[in-house]
């Protein structure tokens, strides 16, 4: 089951939501304490912009949140970046030195070669003379 987080978008529905709600309430309470609709509906304005003052502030804190985790993910993105780039010249460096290596165990084998053709030379030299 892939994880899922709730987003900005569907948190400040929830809070809009959230607000319509109390502010329908505190319009039927004042309604039934016998309050005019000019009250309630100031009553309803009033509650209805607090709410959304507490969105705006939610909504801002997690747009924060939401930047700062953006910078350190930017970051951790650059020095892997970099640590990508060392270990890509290391390697490369290796790879020479390995090659060298190479060359240098093929100019061995080559001398062995020789060395073991000359040998048998001489031997085949000391039979014929003995």
């Amino acid at each position: 089951m892939p994880d899922r987080r709730i987003g900005v978008a569907e948190v400040a529905a929830f809070l809009a939501l959230v607000a319509a709600a109390v502010a329908i309430f505190l319009a039927l309470d004042a309604r039934d304490q016998g309050s005019n609709d000019e009250q309630v509906s100031k009553q309803v304005r009033q509650e209805t912009q607090r709410q959304i003052e507490q969105i705006r502030s939610s909504v801002n804190q997690q747009a924060g949140s939401a930047g700062e985790r953006a910078k350190e993910a930017e970051n951790e993105a650059e020095r892997t970046q970099q640590t990508t780039s060392e270990l890509r010249s290391q390697v490369s460096a290796l790879q020479g030195e390995v090659n060298s290596l190479n060359s240098q165990q093929n100019q061995m084998r080559e001398s062995l070669q020789r060395q073991s053709e000359d040998i048998a030379d001489i031997r085949r030299t000391l039979r014929e003379q003995g």
